[in-house]
């Protein structure tokens, strides 16, 4: 009977250990996996700039065909809230070229289209990308 007994306890000891074990290990795994998601990110970001020449906006909006507008949605990911000016300004430093005119009606089509939101900031508008875009950009990069 006390032979019994200790070997209760000796197989309630090490499960007691077992169960540590794996508390350790589940501890040492997680940096691991960890790494393990951030290197498919920069696979996943590699393909994009192989196939893409960039992070550019037909990653993520292929429904954009003029490049003004592409421009525009460009500017906005380095750069949110500008006003109609700053946006010009932007674009004109990435084309050599921008007309005040044209940008605003640009910003105006990729509003209607749901890609960019207009904000009021004091006396001015201001343009920033939809938080659906942003979505995509995040999921594009494979974060959630």
């Amino acid at each position: 009977m006390t032979e019994e007994k200790d070997l209760a306890e000796e197989v309630k000891e090490l499960n007691k250990r077992i169960s540590e074990l794996e508390r350790m290990l589940a501890i040492l795994m997680k940096p691991l996996s960890d790494a393990q998601k951030t290197t498919e990110r920069y696979v996943k970001l590699a393909g994009l700039l192989l196939d893409h020449g960039g992070l550019t906006p037909e990653a993520v909006l292929p429904g954009i065909r003029d490049s003004i507008s592409k421009d525009i949605v460009r500017v906005l990911l380095e750069r949110e809230a500008q006003n109609v000016s700053q946006i010009t300004d932007l674009v004109k430093a990435r084309r050599g070229t921008a007309s005040r005119r044209i940008i605003r009606k640009r910003l105006a089509d990729l509003e209607t289209q749901g890609i960019v939101n207009k904000h009021q900031r004091g006396s001015r508008h201001v343009y920033s990308l939809s938080s659906d875009v942003v979505k995509k950009w995040t999921q594009l990069l494979g974060f959630s």
